[in-house]
């Protein structure tokens, strides 16, 4: 028994072990990952930041293309007004050219008619004295410089328009470049702006992502981390169970001793009537196929066997405490029942000689070795339902979908098929 009790135990030790092993395997993995999704995140922000920057001066250039717009465009309706201003100028002065025109012809129609050398003759000669006649020509004079003076406007007047209308058309062509280049330049920083947020997007879409993938793993190592401090629980809890079966051993072997004195007391000391003994310590099943229980219960069933195989008598003894060894299908049953069952020997695949009934609510359903996931040496449960051949089960130290284990009591729905039941 203790030699069983310490296979176990290093068995489930070095078992949990490795699991603690992959558990922190896994954690520290998921840790590397958790590092280079902080690392990406980290890449994404600083790219991101450095896009802002981007964006940030080429909305400043922006402004600054918008004021220098806005002032070409003050300077384009100054240019206009002036423009306007000058082209009622140039109107004026056309028609101070005509007026000085027209004049001009008329006094060249006189002198054509009269002749300017005549013209100064009889101004001589119809003079009254000499300073009627120096008068006379002094006037006759000015009108001659009067009329050089109003052509000599006249050029004038003519050139300072051209000069206007050259002077206007080069600022006007002027004003109208600079507004297209303007133009031009604005979309194109507007199309830079535009990729760039498009590229802020796409950085942020990937630091949400990274964040999201993060937190998964965070949520991944926390369940590793969980199912670490599990396997350490069951570990204590797989300790402390094999501490109590190999106490809950040692007193059965006592009760075994104790039972075996008193029965040698009781039987008279001339009687040649062969007695059938008892046997209180049976060696369980294994239910789960634990290849540490299943040698320990075959080394002890030949025991058993000596008195519960051929020739063993149908009637089984009794005890007052549980006389299976702690957690398993046996031990199960009897606590089931509360002790008020024969002790029934050998392992649980030989209670089959003490079949007396069929499948019924509070039978013992006795499972051959391989019979629906019965160890190698039988298995027993409790019938709690039946529907025809299907039955319902109540049973200890079975792993199946349910769970189960040492001590752990479980229920599941089997086959009547192969399967043995006592009426205790």
């Amino acid at each position: 028994m203790k030699k069983k009790i310490l296979t176990t135990l290093m068995l489930s030790t070095v078992i949990l072990s490795s699991g603690t092993s992959l558990g922190a395997v896994k954690a520290d993995s998921t840790d590397d990952q958790i590092a280079k999704q902080d690392a990406a995140i980290r890449a994404a922000k600083s790219s991101s930041a450095e896009a802002q920057a981007q964006v940030e001066a080429i909305q400043a250039q922006v402004g600054s293309l918008q004021a220098k717009k806005t002032a070409t465009a003050n300077e384009v309706n100054k240019l206009m007004k002036e423009q306007k201003e000058q082209s009622a100028q140039i109107a004026s002065l056309h028609k101070d050219i005509k007026n000085r025109s027209t004049a001009l012809e008329a006094q060249a129609r006189s002198a054509q008619t009269s002749g300017s050398a005549t013209n100064y003759i009889s101004a001589l000669l119809d003079s009254k004295s000499l300073a009627d006649a120096i008068q006379k020509m002094t006037a006759m004079a000015t009108v001659s410089g009067a009329n050089k003076a109003m052509i000599e406007k006249q050029q004038e007047d003519e050139k300072a328009i051209q000069r206007k209308l050259k002077d206007n058309e080069a600022k006007y062509a002027k004003a109208t470049q600079l507004q297209q280049e303007l133009e031009a330049q604005s979309k194109e920083l507007a199309s830079q702006e535009a990729a760039l947020k498009v590229a802020q997007l796409n950085y942020q879409e990937t630091i949400a992502t990274s964040e999201s993938k993060k937190q998964s793993l965070i949520d991944q190592k926390a369940a590793a981390v969980a199912a670490q401090e599990a396997a350490a629980k069951q570990a204590a809890e797989v300790a402390a169970q094999q501490a109590k079966a190999e106490k809950a051993a040692q007193v059965a072997q006592k009760t075994q001793a104790e039972q075996a004195v008193d029965t040698e007391k009781a039987a008279p000391a001339s009687s040649s009537t062969e007695t059938v003994p008892v046997v209180t310590a049976p060696v369980p099943d294994n239910s789960t196929s634990s290849s540490s229980s299943s040698s320990v219960a075959n080394s002890n069933s030949g025991s058993s066997n000596s008195t519960a195989g051929g020739g063993t008598s149908s009637t089984p003894g009794s005890s007052l405490s549980n006389p299976y060894p702690w957690g398993q299908c046996t031990w199960g049953v009897w606590e089931y029942f509360g002790g008020k069952i024969p002790t029934y020997a050998g392992n649980a695949g030989d209670w089959a000689v003490y079949a007396n009934s069929g499948p019924a609510v509070g039978t013992i359903a006795v499972f051959p070795p391989g019979n629906q996931g019965a160890g190698g040496v039988g298995h027993v449960a409790v019938v709690t339902a039946v529907n025809g051949n299907k039955l319902t089960v109540s049973e200890t130290n079975f792993s199946g979908p349910n769970g189960g284990g040492l001590g752990i009591r479980t229920t599941r729905e089997v086959s009547a098929a192969g399967v043995s039941f006592i009426r205790p």
